[in-house]
């Protein structure tokens, strides 16, 4: 897989950056007040954890999967300075993924600032439970600020063609955040 960098580049720059937690992203923040409470949520992607770790501190019983070692490093600390207890998976969003979740479910799956190869969302999809929800949110534009940021990056409506069959899209909105143009999506998968 290869988003911005693969996981050596991913390993290298996650080592390398200060031992600060970033915050969660704004809009997961403004979404999070309106989820029921003790939700068991999959955070894809998850990096070093910020939305993870936000979430648990809500009260959620969180599960994160990554492909970088030293993401999960980092996440595992800052857990344990704030007392908080997450479920890791190291895995490779385009080979390995699906079998490290074989057997779970979850009421809520995120993916935030990461293109999901479209293909997956049908097979992403059967791992939430009826009436949960998939929320994604990324960059609509690619950022003049940022050029690891590439054309192939950004969140399309056309990603979510197989999910048009499978969930309802029940909220989407573009904005904008310091200067930067970003798109987030919230699918409801039906009740049985």
């Amino acid at each position: 897989m290869n988003y911005m960098g693969d996981s050596t580049w991913w390993n290298n720059r996650f080592k390398n950056r200060a031992l600060n937690q970033m915050k969660p992203e704004l809009c997961l923040q403004e979404d999070a007040r309106t989820f029921s409470p003790h939700l068991k949520i999959l955070d894809v992607a998850c990096g070093d954890g910020r939305n993870a770790l936000y979430l648990a501190a809500l009260g959620h019983e969180v599960s994160a999967v990554d492909f970088s070692e030293e993401a999960l490093k980092r996440l595992h600390y800052f857990a344990s300075q704030e007392n908080l207890h997450l479920s890791t998976f190291t895995a490779d969003l385009s080979t390995n993924f699906f079998q490290v979740l074989k057997g779970l479910s979850f009421d809520v799956i995120i993916i935030n600032h990461y293109r999901l190869n479209p293909k997956n969302y049908g097979k992403l999809i059967t791992f939430l439970n009826p009436g949960g929800i998939l929320w994604v949110n990324g960059f609509q534009e690619v950022p003049l600020d940022n050029p690891d940021i590439k054309p192939s990056d950004l969140i399309l409506d056309s990603d979510f063609t197989t999910l048009k069959s499978l969930c309802e899209l029940t909220d989407q909105k573009a904005y904008t955040l310091n200067d930067r143009q970003f798109v987030r999506y919230i699918w409801t998968k039906p009740m049985v």
